[in-house]
């Protein structure tokens, strides 16, 4: 029997090439898998909204899908919102009742924006607690103290992450050789898209689980936790003890989540 493909959908600043490990973990378990290059990052003039990540998805879906394939999509970070919006009339049932046999089978939320129509990124992850607001006070001196965030030349509002700042942001709980890789590779990301609300609640009519990464410094377990309760049951959810990559500190863990959304009982 033929396995689904497998869209990984990085996530901001991220690139395909960050998620080879877990691609090539893939393999291993004899799932094709691929990463999506995202538009927004690099973009010039930055892209204003996460749509041209959204039809960039949906396309290489769609190519699956005309193939005749089922798809698992797997989203990192910010982009758990142009999965989301991507996979819009894509699921397994919905295409089943206009006659088409392929379709989207469930949707992997990897310590990723899960959200429900009508809210954006900068909403969901603003303290809402006292707790959650000393975690950020915490990550706004760290990020201070080792060199934090600047901005593409011309104020045209692209965000360049400091290498030495994220790397315990992003890479804690990685190998080192793997965080320089991973730092070398990261570009820059506009502002735009974090603002811009979702028009989909996806988890509602596709099969959805939710990865929450317990020792995450960039989305706290407490908001990821909070995106899990709003959702009111939709979101099955697997966890771990890694940071926010945990493509590259477990990507067997990951391959593992999706081989039981896609039915294995492993």
């Amino acid at each position: 029997m033929l396995r689904p493909a497998v869209v990984i959908v990085p996530g901001s600043w991220h690139r395909p090439q960050h998620y080879q490990r877990l691609i090539d973990e893939f393999a291993k378990a004899n799932y094709q898998a691929v990463g999506v290059t995202m538009p927004s990052v690099d973009s010039s003039p930055p892209s204003t909204s996460w749509i041209p990540d959204a039809e960039a998805v949906r396309k290489v879906i769609l190519s699956y899908l005309d193939a005749g394939r089922d798809v698992i999509t797997i989203a990192h970070s910010f982009s758990g919102i142009p999965m989301s919006e991507a996979v819009k009339g894509l699921g397994k049932s919905a295409r089943e009742k206009q006659g088409l046999q392929s379709g989207v089978l469930h949707l992997m939320y990897m310590c990723a924006m899960a959200l429900p129509e009508g809210q954006n990124h900068i909403g969901q992850v603003k303290p809402q607690t006292p707790e959650e607001e000393e975690l950020e006070r915490q990550r706004q001196e760290y990020l201070a103290e080792h060199g934090g965030m600047r901005f593409t030349e011309g104020g045209d509002g692209a965000m360049i992450l400091d290498g030495n700042a994220i790397r315990e942001v992003f890479y804690n709980r990685c190998d080192p050789a793997d965080v320089d890789e991973a730092v070398g590779l990261l570009g820059s990301y506009p502002v735009g898209p974090l603002s811009v609300p979702v028009t989909y609640t996806a988890y509602c009519e596709i099969p959805s689980t939710y990865i929450v990464c317990e020792n995450d410094r960039a989305l706290p377990s407490l908001v990821q936790e909070r995106m899990i309760a709003q959702s009111e049951g939709a979101l099955k959810v697997e966890r771990c003890q890694e940071g926010h990559s945990p493509f590259l500190s477990d990507p067997r863990f990951i391959v593992d989540c999706v081989r039981r959304a896609a039915g294995e009982n492993v």
